[in-house]
C-alpha cells in the first residue's frame, strides 16, 4: 500500500506541476530545443527569478534536466516520453473541450 500512496503523490506532483501555465510554457519551449534561463526569460517576457523558480520545480520534478557548458545551464526535457505525453495531452484536451462544446 505504502508504494501505492507513493506512486499516486508522484503522479498528483506530476500533473500539478505541469499544470501552471508558465512551467507548461517552459517545458513547450524547452521541447524545441535545450535553452539557458537568459534565453527562457528573453522568450517568455518573465523575470529571471521568476524562470527560475520554475525551473527548479521542473527539474525536481523529474521533467527537466540541465548541463554546465562554462558559466551558462542549458536546460532540457528530460526524457523524450515527456514530450511525447505533453503532444498526447495537448491533443486530447482540445479534443475533449471541442466534445464539450459541440456537446458531442
Amino acid at each position: 500500500m505504502a508504494l501505492f500512496k507513493n506512486a499516486l503523490e508522484f503522479q498528483a506532483e506530476f500533473l500539478r506541476c505541469l499544470g501552471d501555465k508558465t512551467r507548461l510554457r517552459i517545458v513547450k519551449a524547452l521541447m524545441e530545443r535545450e535553452k539557458t534561463v537568459s534565453q527562457l526569460v528573453q522568450e517568455l517576457q518573465s523575470s529571471q527569478a521568476n524562470i527560475s523558480g520554475h525551473l527548479k520545480t521542473l527539474k525536481n520534478s523529474g521533467i527537466l534536466k540541465n548541463r554546465q557548458q562554462g558559466r551558462y545551464v542549458y536546460y532540457s526535457i528530460n526524457d523524450k516520453d515527456i514530450e511525447e505525453l505533453i503532444t498526447y495531452l495537448e491533443h486530447r484536451i482540445l479534443s475533449f473541450r471541442r466534445k464539450a462544446f459541440e456537446g458531442a
